[in-house]
């Protein structure tokens, strides 16, 4: 099958005309033939080579990484994602970018950058965070062409609209871009991102018990500022918040993800006030009986 017009080309791939005159024009991606008249024909490689560049763009691989490779090369590429089960692993730093969105997931400690920005052409991009969320209410041709770019820089990409024509997501989805309707929840991020690390951290047990940091907290301390005091008596909250925040992962699942990260701070805040505390017991020269 050959000399295939670009509207038949785009519904065979399922990649809009318009994404495909943009991979032509930016990257070189499958240049079809000229006929005298100029319009564009394709040929049944340029097929192979277009269908094999969605899916890679899918696994999140950049454009201009895959614009020099040959149809052998892009199958190899693709073949490795089959052949290897790679689990879906969630980032390890996240920008929220938008008026809305920089409020969600307010406990969870992969978001690095939270900014109430309204994003433009001019917004500066964050390039040490692997995944970027940005929020529009709508998505003009010119935001749409600068997401296409920040995204081929090798970066994940979500965007969150309210209102856009189906052209414009499926040339964004065509992109590697994951696009969200919105209003968006903590709930639906949470589903989108993944974060099954979350559930799956360990923290080391309590080193002191509730008995013993009681005992901590009411005496009397050779040093004036009374440290071991305060700081077991910080532990006592600290505990008793990182078991309740236990429990509310069981007993409310629609808000799983965020009670789970609230327990893994607290689990965290708590091991380094047990760092604290044994370090000022033992300038003070306290005995301390750890459970851990």
């Amino acid at each position: 099958m050959q000399n295939l017009s670009i509207g038949a080309v785009s519904k065979l791939t399922a990649i809009p005309p318009h994404t495909l005159r943009k991979w032509e024009s930016r990257h070189g991606i499958a240049t079809p033939i000229r006929t005298d008249t100029g319009r564009r024909v394709y040929t049944d490689e340029h097929i192979e080579v277009l269908k094999l560049v969605k899916v890679l763009v899918e696994r999140r691989h950049a454009l201009a990484q895959l614009s020099g490779l040959s149809v052998d090369e892009l199958r190899e590429l693709a073949n490795l994602h089959e052949t290897s089960a790679t689990a879906a692993v969630p980032s390890a730093s996240i920008a929220l970018i938008g008026p809305t969105i920089c409020h969600l997931l307010i406990a969870n400690s992969s978001i690095k950058i939270r900014d109430g920005q309204t994003v433009s052409q001019t917004t500066q991009i964050p390039e040490h965070c692997d995944t970027l969320i940005l929020e529009r209410d709508t998505l003009p041709a010119d935001i749409v062409d600068s997401i296409v770019t920040w995204a081929e820089e090798g970066q994940r990409v979500l965007v969150v609209y309210r209102h856009a024509p189906r052209r414009v997501i499926a040339a964004l989805e065509s992109n590697g871009i994951e696009c969200i309707a919105g209003p968006i929840t903590d709930e639906l991020l949470t589903s989108k991102l993944s974060f099954a690390t979350e559930d799956e951290t360990e923290h080391p047990p309590a080193r002191f018990g509730t008995e013993e940091l009681a005992r901590i907290a009411a005496l009397t301390p050779g040093i004036t500022c009374e440290c071991p005091n305060h700081i077991a008596k910080l532990l006592l909250d600290i505990s008793s918040f990182e078991q309740y925040s236990q429990d509310c992962v069981d007993t409310d699942p629609k808000e799983r993800a965020l009670h789970q990260a609230l327990s893994n701070i607290s689990a965290q805040a708590r091991q380094l006030f047990e760092d604290a505390l044994v370090a000022v017991a033992t300038a003070d020269g306290l005995r301390l009986n750890q459970d851990a």
